[in-house]
């Protein structure tokens, strides 16, 4: 038998049948609702738990305002139910606000309406109540003046301004008096009418003086227009500011003098002759290269001219009886231009072509050598940095005490040496160089000073040796020779058996039998 809450149950048609698990019937829908409903209304306090709408799953689309509050939410609890239940205790807690604003709010009012009958919260604070008071008053106060003032000058803006002249005179004494806000003070009525007509009357005063600065400002205007002025007045104007900057240039020209004139009579006659004669030669020769370059550009002209002319082939004249004697000259015929142009494209611009390869070749390789170059810098000024080995052994052109050595070496040096200039990376690797080799060379003193050391103590010791074993009527050689084969044999003594060797030298008879009779 199928159960009414199955699937099978529902008439589902044959197109939708893989839908069949999502499908739900209208019971299983109201019992899903039903326990999510109960799971939800869990986490929600209402006014009243027992009314239909807490009890029905429309509560939850229901107006907020029979909801007391929201419990703790649960960290375990789905997106969309934790979202709705932390939507409803933001809302909970902004109703509890906005009461709670609402109440503080009407107690302002009924304490503005009843001022004499003091509230439960200010009791403990007498003074309060008082302050808020003059508060108002000051409020109302200023209201009622602003009001008036807004009044009285839109009747000042509507009326025919015709008697202006008799109140300029009192205008400028007009003195607005400050408004006393002391507390406990109330303003009658004719002071009120008294500062609402002062202050008509230095409205009126203001606006005479501002139609008094227009008219004035027009006047001056009028006077001074700049499109009046004519093209004589403009060309007057520009000759005199002409003149002025001329005379003012000849005076600090005549003020400074000539700076060549100190500098002619410092120099001895000899040394000006010579001056000037190497000016003329100078001269001579730049005028015999713009001749020379005049006279090639001109034969480089014609030469172009001539090439780019047409041929014109004349015809042979007739051949004349000529004796035997004389030789017949043939005429040259001048180039083809064809001809010309074939050579430039056969041989110069192949040429040009590799010139440019090459040109492009060394610009290559002249950025590679640079950045090869930096690099190299760099490493070797980290190294110089990092090293011990340089500031032990600088250069002798960095020492004190061989700089004035390296400078007579320098001046010597420099005709020799005046076109090459040395690289930086040269000076560097110098400078390495020379600590290295400083250094081997200190080091190998320092082994042949130990050497000659050691072989100094080597023979002291020998002596010592030698004079020790004369003292006890021993041979050295023989006390050597006996150390080695000790040495030799003490590998096979340690797994073989233990061989006595008698003693010898002057104390071999001291072993401890001295007396005895065997």
């Amino acid at each position: 038998m199928v159960r009414p809450n199955s699937p099978d149950a529902i008439h589902i048609p044959p197109v939708v049948k893989p839908l069949a698990p999502y499908i739900k019937s209208r019971q299983e829908t109201l019992h899903i609702r039903q326990v999510l409903t109960s799971y939800l209304r869990s986490f929600i306090e209402f006014d009243d738990q027992s009314s239909d709408l807490s009890q029905s799953h429309l509560s939850l689309c229901a107006s907020t305002d029979v909801v007391n509050g929201v419990k703790r939410i649960p960290p375990d609890l789905p997106g969309l139910r934790k979202d709705y239940l932390k939507a409803l205790a933001a809302n909970v807690a902004a109703r509890k606000e906005f009461a709670l604003a609402s109440e503080n709010i009407a107690s302002l009012r009924r304490q503005r309406t009843f001022p004499n009958r003091p509230s439960d919260d200010d009791l403990q604070e007498p003074g309060t109540e008082l302050r808020e008071y003059l508060a108002l008053l000051r409020d109302r106060r200023r209201y009622t003046k602003l009001q008036v003032f807004q009044n009285y000058l839109e009747e000042i803006k509507t009326r025919d301004a015709g008697s202006l002249d008799d109140v300029d005179n009192d205008g400028e004494q007009m003195l607005l008096p400050e408004v006393d806000t002391e507390a406990g003070r109330n303003g009658t009525e004719t002071d009120m009418d008294e500062l609402v007509h002062r202050l008509e009357r230095a409205v009126v005063s203001a606006r005479t003086q501002l139609d008094r600065q227009k008219q004035l400002f027009d006047k001056a205007k009028a006077q001074h227009d700049p499109r009046v002025e004519t093209s004589g007045a403009k060309a007057q104007a520009l000759q005199k500011t002409r003149d002025e900057l001329v005379q003012w240039v000849e005076e600090r020209l005549v003020g400074q003098g000539d700076p060549d004139e100190s500098l002619l009579q410092e120099l001895p006659p000899e040394e000006i002759e010579d001056a000037q004669r190497g000016l003329e030669n100078r001269k001579i020769q730049i005028t015999e290269q713009y001749a020379a370059y005049l006279g090639a550009r001109r034969d480089l002209l014609d030469a172009a001219s001539r090439a780019c002319q047409p041929v014109n082939v004349a015809p042979k004249p007739p051949s004349r009886s000529t004796n035997k004697n004389e030789l017949v000259m043939a005429e040259i015929p001048p180039p083809n231009p064809i001809d010309v142009l074939s050579y430039t494209n056969e041989n110069l611009v192949p040429l040009l072509k590799s010139q440019k390869s090459l040109a492009l070749q060394k610009t290559y390789l002249s950025g590679l050598l640079s950045k090869e170059k930096s690099t190299t810098l760099r490493a070797l000024n980290r190294l110089s940095d990092e090293s011990h080995l340089l500031p032990e052994y600088p250069t002798p052109a960095r020492q004190s005490r061989f700089k004035h050595a390296a400078a007579t070496f320098d001046l010597r040096n420099q005709t020799q040496a005046s076109d090459q200039t040395l690289d930086e990376v040269v000076g560097l690797a110098e400078a390495w160089a020379f600590a290295s080799n400083a250094a081997a060379a200190n080091e190998q003193d320092f082994v042949q000073q130990k050497i000659a050391l050691g072989t100094e103590v080597a023979q002291d010791a020998r002596q010592t040796l030698t004079s020790v074993c004369k003292t006890l009527n021993q041979d050295l050689g023989e006390v050597m020779l006996e150390g080695q084969e000790n040495r030799s044999s003490k590998g096979m003594s340690r797994g073989g058996s233990r061989i006595e060797k008698q003693p010898r030298g002057p104390w071999s008879s001291l072993n401890g039998r001295v007396g005895v009779v065997e």
